[in-house]
């Protein structure tokens, strides 16, 4: 939840704009009701591990080594990087790598690369007085396209 200290900073201020404005965005809703639903079906289809920071720095780990290493997400080369990380979903998820959970793993990636819903997050956070997470933006674009190119 955001909590403006009594004497906010201007970032904060304008932090807090920001979010109120994002807040009442009809867009903005829509993200968060199908971030919800998404939650709410997988932890239904008994996903129970939670939060996935593990899994996500490691996800922000390869996927940065590859950009790095010029892999395209759509050339040959990508197929690898999909494999193991897929597997490590699987892994996390206690999933089969199969066409329907690749999807489901498309779903999930969508999600959570929702520039609306990383938005709030750092909006939330500079209005808190805690500094903005480090956008994973980039990096599920990577793996979406190299995750859409592998699986077509």
């Amino acid at each position: 939840m955001p909590e403006l200290p009594d004497d906010p900073s201007p970032d904060q201020l304008e932090a807090w704009i920001e979010l109120a404005d994002l807040v009442r965005d009809p867009a903005f809703k829509a993200a968060v009701r199908r971030a919800a639903e998404h939650q709410a079906a997988e932890r239904a289809a008994g996903d129970t591990t939670g939060l996935h920071h593990d899994l996500t720095q490691y996800v922000r780990n390869r996927v940065n080594a590859a950009i790095t290493s010029g892999i395209d997400p759509t050339g040959v080369d990508a197929a690898a990087v999909v494999t193991e990380l897929v597997a490590q979903y699987c892994d996390t998820f206690g999933e089969t790598d199969t066409p329907s959970y690749r999807s489901r793993l498309v779903t999930r990636l969508e999600v959570a690369a929702d520039p609306l819903m990383e938005r709030y997050w750092e909006l939330l956070a500079i209005t808190n007085g805690s500094p903005p997470p480090p956008s994973l933006a980039p990096i599920f674009q990577w793996f979406l396209a190299a995750l859409r190119a592998t699986s077509s």
